[in-house]
């Protein structure tokens, strides 16, 4: 399955291989000691101000009052010392630096997840998906698959539904818009196996180090 023009100028990979890459990088951020953890979302932040600036910047702006949720939970959630001592109750460095901690890990996943969505279309996502999930298989994916039903989640990100659309859901299947398409992704060959392994070893020798 061919990659956009733009990433295959940056890798000529394999669909379901450059997927699978992606995810094994989420999962060295998430296992990644706090030493590490500053590397690992300064690189997520850097690739995707290099080649998914505006996709970067429209999902951080969707995520505006996650942030502040979190904020306002950990600085106040979070038992230490007060950031003013001469309150009784309110914030606490503690918790600040919580915040902080969470709130650039969630900025660095949006990143991540900018540059794949910059990377990909949607229907070579749900195709590269699909043959991760069934690597033997030579059908292409139905409307139950978690493959398709990701794929609608990514449009609705994408293209927020209008106002008042929730009255579509209550129309008959029949007037429902098209099948979602999906573009078919070719067998892994030995080459994406020995990627992806490679991949992995990284990463498990990434987490074990910090």
């Amino acid at each position: 399955m061919p990659l956009r023009v733009p990433a295959a100028k940056f890798l000529s990979l394999h669909g379901a291989t450059l997927l699978a890459i992606w995810l094994v990088w989420l999962l060295a951020g998430q296992g990644a000691a706090s030493s590490r953890h500053g590397i690992w979302v300064a690189c997520s932040l850097l690739a995707a101000s290099l080649l998914a600036p505006r996709r970067a910047l429209h999902l951080l702006r969707r995520l505006r009052w996650l942030f502040l949720a979190i904020a306002v939970t950990f600085s106040l959630g979070t038992p230490g010392r007060l950031l003013i001592d001469d309150f009784t109750a309110g914030p606490t460095i503690e918790g600040l630096r919580a915040a902080a901690h969470a709130a650039l890990h969630l900025a660095a996943m949006a990143a991540c997840v900018a540059v794949l969505l910059d990377r990909m279309t949607l229907p070579q996502l749900a195709g590269a998906m699909h043959r991760l999930l069934h690597p033997l298989s030579s059908e292409r994916p139905g409307p139950d698959t978690f493959a398709l039903r990701l794929q609608l989640v990514l449009r609705d990100l994408e293209q927020p539904p209008a106002r008042g659309a929730w009255r579509s859901w209550l129309r008959p299947p029949e007037a429902e818009r098209a099948p979602l398409p999906v573009e078919p992704c070719a067998p892994l060959r030995a080459a994406d196996v020995l990627a992806i392994a490679l991949a992995l070893a990284v990463c498990v020798t990434w987490v074990k180090l910090g």
